[in-house]
Protein backbone atom coordinates (compact mmCIF):
# COMPACT_ATOMS: atom_id res chain seq x y z
CA UNK A 1 0.00 0.00 0.00
CA UNK A 2 2.62 2.53 1.19
CA UNK A 3 4.49 1.72 -2.24
CA UNK A 4 2.02 2.55 -4.46
CA UNK A 5 0.93 5.91 -2.61
CA UNK A 6 4.75 6.67 -2.74
CA UNK A 7 4.25 5.64 -6.72
CA UNK A 8 1.68 8.30 -7.32
CA UNK A 9 2.91 10.61 -5.18
CA UNK A 10 6.07 10.75 -7.58
CA UNK A 11 4.33 10.68 -10.62
CA UNK A 12 2.31 13.92 -9.59
CA UNK A 13 5.73 15.01 -8.90
CA UNK A 14 7.17 14.07 -11.78
CA UNK A 15 4.21 15.72 -14.03
CA UNK A 16 4.65 18.73 -11.81
CA UNK A 17 8.28 19.22 -12.59
CA UNK A 18 7.94 18.37 -16.03
CA UNK A 19 4.97 21.06 -16.58
CA UNK A 20 5.86 23.72 -14.82
CA UNK A 21 6.43 27.11 -16.07
CA UNK A 22 9.99 28.19 -15.98
CA UNK A 23 11.26 30.84 -13.67
CA UNK A 24 12.08 34.20 -15.34
CA UNK A 25 13.65 36.70 -13.58
CA UNK A 26 16.39 37.50 -11.05
CA UNK A 27 18.77 39.68 -9.03
CA UNK A 28 20.94 42.13 -11.87
CA UNK A 29 23.42 44.80 -11.83
CA UNK A 30 23.54 48.15 -13.92
CA UNK A 31 24.12 51.28 -13.25
CA UNK A 32 22.31 54.58 -11.77
CA UNK A 33 23.14 58.26 -11.98
CA UNK A 34 26.82 57.17 -11.92
CA UNK A 35 26.95 54.50 -9.18
CA UNK A 36 26.58 50.75 -9.13
CA UNK A 37 22.97 49.61 -8.85
CA UNK A 38 22.10 45.95 -7.68
CA UNK A 39 18.66 44.90 -7.85
CA UNK A 40 19.38 42.99 -4.36
CA UNK A 41 20.33 45.76 -2.55
CA UNK A 42 17.19 47.44 -1.59
CA UNK A 43 14.15 45.32 -3.38
CA UNK A 44 10.41 46.55 -2.44
CA UNK A 45 7.74 44.17 -1.66
CA UNK A 46 6.75 44.26 -5.48
CA UNK A 47 8.89 46.00 -7.93
CA UNK A 48 7.88 47.17 -11.48
CA UNK A 49 10.59 46.88 -14.58
CA UNK A 50 10.26 47.97 -17.78
CA UNK A 51 13.11 48.15 -20.94
CA UNK A 52 13.05 51.05 -23.36
CA UNK A 53 15.21 53.94 -23.93
CA UNK A 54 14.90 57.39 -23.09
CA UNK A 55 14.61 58.80 -26.46
CA UNK A 56 11.43 56.60 -27.31
CA UNK A 57 9.36 58.68 -29.24
CA UNK A 58 6.13 56.59 -28.21
CA UNK A 59 6.01 53.42 -26.09
CA UNK A 60 8.33 54.04 -23.07
CA UNK A 61 6.64 57.85 -22.91
CA UNK A 62 3.28 56.20 -22.79
CA UNK A 63 4.25 53.12 -20.26
CA UNK A 64 6.03 55.58 -17.70
CA UNK A 65 3.26 57.92 -17.43
CA UNK A 66 0.24 55.35 -17.29
CA UNK A 67 2.77 53.96 -14.30
CA UNK A 68 3.21 57.33 -12.93
CA UNK A 69 -0.48 58.02 -12.86
CA UNK A 70 -0.91 54.15 -11.39
CA UNK A 71 1.25 55.33 -8.70
CA UNK A 72 -1.01 58.50 -7.99
CA UNK A 73 -3.93 56.12 -7.08
CA UNK A 74 -2.28 54.24 -4.37
CA UNK A 75 -1.95 54.57 -0.76
CA UNK A 76 0.80 56.24 0.42
CA UNK A 77 1.44 52.99 2.76
CA UNK A 78 1.64 51.15 -1.10
CA UNK A 79 3.94 53.40 -2.40
CA UNK A 80 6.06 52.50 0.05
CA UNK A 81 6.04 49.05 -1.43
CA UNK A 82 6.74 49.34 -5.22
CA UNK A 83 9.13 50.96 -7.03
CA UNK A 84 9.68 50.96 -10.77
CA UNK A 85 12.73 50.25 -12.81
CA UNK A 86 13.42 51.55 -15.85
CA UNK A 87 16.14 49.90 -18.16
CA UNK A 88 17.99 51.59 -20.86
CA UNK A 89 18.41 49.33 -23.76
CA UNK A 90 20.64 52.03 -26.05
CA UNK A 91 24.11 51.32 -24.14
CA UNK A 92 25.35 53.85 -26.86
CA UNK A 93 23.65 56.95 -26.68
CA UNK A 94 21.61 56.98 -23.01
CA UNK A 95 24.01 57.74 -19.97
CA UNK A 96 23.43 56.91 -16.67
CA UNK A 97 22.66 60.69 -15.73
CA UNK A 98 19.99 60.76 -18.99
CA UNK A 99 18.20 57.65 -17.85
CA UNK A 100 18.00 58.69 -14.05
CA UNK A 101 16.33 62.07 -15.27
CA UNK A 102 14.38 61.43 -17.37
CA UNK A 103 12.63 58.05 -15.29
CA UNK A 104 12.38 61.11 -12.45
CA UNK A 105 10.47 63.51 -14.73
CA UNK A 106 7.57 61.16 -14.42
CA UNK A 107 7.67 60.27 -11.08
CA UNK A 108 10.65 61.15 -9.15
CA UNK A 109 11.01 57.95 -7.14
CA UNK A 110 11.62 56.15 -10.46
CA UNK A 111 14.56 54.66 -10.95
CA UNK A 112 16.37 54.83 -14.21
CA UNK A 113 19.03 52.70 -15.05
CA UNK A 114 21.75 52.01 -17.64
CA UNK A 115 24.94 49.74 -18.07
CA UNK A 116 27.47 47.99 -20.15
CA UNK A 117 26.16 45.74 -23.10
CA UNK A 118 26.70 43.07 -20.90
CA UNK A 119 24.89 44.31 -17.90
CA UNK A 120 21.73 45.19 -19.96
CA UNK A 121 21.79 42.15 -22.42
CA UNK A 122 22.09 39.99 -18.80
CA UNK A 123 18.91 41.43 -17.63
CA UNK A 124 17.50 41.12 -20.83
CA UNK A 125 17.57 37.98 -20.65
CA UNK A 126 16.68 37.12 -17.32
CA UNK A 127 13.48 38.66 -17.96
CA UNK A 128 12.89 36.79 -21.38
CA UNK A 129 12.71 40.66 -22.99
CA UNK A 130 14.53 42.04 -26.35
CA UNK A 131 15.33 44.99 -28.35
CA UNK A 132 17.27 45.55 -31.59
CA UNK A 133 18.67 48.52 -33.13
CA UNK A 134 18.28 49.15 -36.51
CA UNK A 135 19.62 52.13 -38.71
CA UNK A 136 17.20 54.59 -39.65
CA UNK A 137 18.12 57.58 -41.82
CA UNK A 138 14.54 59.07 -41.49
CA UNK A 139 14.60 58.79 -38.25
CA UNK A 140 15.10 62.09 -36.16
CA UNK A 141 18.00 60.62 -34.32
CA UNK A 142 19.25 57.97 -37.47
CA UNK A 143 18.50 54.82 -35.51
CA UNK A 144 15.34 53.36 -33.76
CA UNK A 145 14.99 50.51 -30.94
CA UNK A 146 12.26 47.80 -31.51
CA UNK A 147 12.02 46.94 -27.71
CA UNK A 148 9.13 44.40 -25.52
CA UNK A 149 6.56 46.92 -24.80
CA UNK A 150 5.56 44.63 -21.46
CA UNK A 151 5.88 45.74 -17.35
CA UNK A 152 7.26 43.21 -15.29
CA UNK A 153 5.57 42.63 -11.74
CA UNK A 154 8.89 41.29 -9.32
CA UNK A 155 8.98 39.58 -5.94
CA UNK A 156 11.59 40.89 -3.46
CA UNK A 157 13.88 38.14 -5.58
CA UNK A 158 13.45 39.82 -8.80
CA UNK A 159 11.30 36.77 -9.92
CA UNK A 160 8.59 37.60 -12.07
CA UNK A 161 4.96 37.41 -10.50
CA UNK A 162 3.01 38.57 -13.27
CA UNK A 163 3.79 40.95 -16.77
CA UNK A 164 1.12 43.28 -18.40
CA UNK A 165 2.07 43.74 -22.14
CA UNK A 166 1.41 47.11 -24.16
CA UNK A 167 0.35 48.74 -20.48
CA UNK A 168 -2.12 51.53 -22.17
CA UNK A 169 -4.05 52.52 -18.81
CA UNK A 170 -3.33 53.32 -15.13
CA UNK A 171 -6.04 51.09 -14.19
CA UNK A 172 -4.33 48.22 -15.76
CA UNK A 173 -1.25 49.15 -13.72
CA UNK A 174 -3.10 49.85 -10.20
CA UNK A 175 -5.02 46.69 -10.54
CA UNK A 176 -2.04 44.18 -10.88
CA UNK A 177 -0.08 46.00 -8.45
CA UNK A 178 -2.55 45.76 -6.08
CA UNK A 179 -3.30 41.94 -7.07
CA UNK A 180 0.69 41.44 -5.93
CA UNK A 181 1.18 43.87 -2.62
Amino acid sequence: MFSAVLAIALLFALNWYQNRQPELGGNFQANFNGTSWNFSDEPKSLNLLYFGYAKCPDVCPMALSFTAEAFKGLTDEERKNVRMIFVSVDVEHDTPANVATYAQQFNPDFIGLSGTKENIDTAVHLFAASYIEEKDPKSYLGYSISHSDRIYFLNKKGIVLDTLPNPRSAESIVTKIKEHL
